[in-house]
């Protein structure tokens, strides 16, 4: 997605509308707690033609992925998803992004997750696994090189 395509989309999405509703916003968990972060003010960026601003300042970065905002949306708009391309626009244009982000992807095309499930620490102080937990076993794509070509033809056509 280009930046014009993104501006067409929050067209199409009446961002006047959005402007005043502010469900996302008050359904986000970041934006109660980073100052900056704001789903209903980065919509308006974006109509207003500063989504440079917005790659630039790394506060695409900040979102949590949980999705309250298109679940909340009474128009079932996406700041999310706008999100989604901005962060793939600022990689495309070799913008700085988050320390780890790199590492984080190639985990996923290579295991399926981002990282492997990890022991916790009981309020006891004992480390338990899922197993002991009464947790079923963390499930990897069942077809783990389908699924890593599936997810390189993505990332092939979201660069073309």
């Amino acid at each position: 997605m280009t930046n014009n395509s993104l501006r067409e989309a929050v067209r199409k999405m009446n961002a006047e509308v959005c402007d005043q509703c502010g469900k996302c916003s008050s359904a986000c968990p970041v934006t109660a707690r980073v100052e900056g972060f704001n789903p209903r003010q980065i919509i308006a960026k974006i109509a207003l033609g500063k989504e440079g601003d917005l790659m630039k300042s790394g506060v695409i970065w900040t979102c949590t992925s949980c999705l309250k905002c298109k679940e909340r949306c009474p128009e079932k708009l996406s700041p999310y998803d706008l999100i989604l391309d901005l962060r793939r626009i600022a990689i495309d244009l070799q913008l700085p992004h988050p320390e780890g982000y790199d590492e984080s992807v190639k985990a996923v095309v290579e295991t399926g997750a981002i990282q492997q499930p990890q022991l916790i620490r009981t309020r006891n102080k004992e480390r338990k696994d899922r197993k002991s937990m009464g947790l079923p076993p963390a499930e990897k794509p069942k077809d783990l090189a389908a699924y890593t070509q599936t997810l390189q033809e993505i990332l092939k056509e979201e660069k073309a």
